[in-house]
């Protein structure tokens, strides 16, 4: 089955194969000069070289952009494919106050944070880049507001769930020739987590 990605691989391939060219290209015309000119230094060939090698940085600073360093509008419906799930959360009990969710944060210079909540067949422990949690009155966090949750969906949620669910949100790259030319297409874009609880008091600080 064809693949919308085999665009960035070539595009990649091509700039390879054109380093391969100027390498030997700039070669060629260096000693051609010394050997008929007698000279180590032209300024025709000095422009030829520059604009060759700006090329090079051009296009290999566009393509290394479009691989590593893509950064989609997740609103965007011609790149991104997005979906919503929302599931129930199972409470933890033990010793102490029950939770449904449990907060690690490590207390460093360079300081990290992960969320671990159950659902429903699994344990999730997710980062707190890719995880908010919501309780009280406000169903979507200050930090969630970059994901397009719909609210009226979040506020329905509340009412059915009791406020203890998480809101699943997962973006596909779409197949298509844009997202092939950074050889992202058919890939995970982003995966969100937000956690909704009644209150603060459900939240267990380890």
């Amino acid at each position: 089955m064809f693949s919308w990605n085999i665009i960035g691989i070539l595009i990649w391939v091509a700039i390879i194969l054109y380093l391969v060219f100027i390498v030997q290209n700039i070669r060629k015309r260096r000693i051609k000069m010394i050997i008929k000119s007698h000279k180590r230094f032209k300024w025709p060939n000095f422009i030829i070289t520059t604009v060759e090698i700006l090329v090079l940085l051009v296009a290999t600073g566009w393509m290394f952009a479009q691989t590593f360093m893509d950064n989609p509008d997740l609103d965007d419906a011609s790149r991104i494919s997005s979906s919503v799930k929302y599931e129930p959360l199972i409470m933890k009990t033990g010793m102490g106050n029950s939770s449904y969710v449990t907060i690690n944060s490590a207390k460093k210079k360079m300081g990290s944070q992960t969320y671990t909540f159950y659902k429903a067949g699994s344990k999730i422990t997710a980062s707190s880049d890719y995880a908010s949690i919501a309780y009280g009155n406000t169903a979507l966090d200050v930090n969630a507001e970059k994901i397009p949750y719909v609210k009226k969906e979040l506020a329905k949620k509340d009412k059915e769930f009791q406020r203890a669910y998480v809101a699943i949100y997962t973006a596909v790259y779409k197949k298509n020739w844009q997202n092939g030319v950074g050889m992202h297409a058919g890939h995970l874009a982003t995966r969100y987590y937000l956690i909704r609880v009644p209150d603060r008091s459900f939240i267990k600080q380890k």
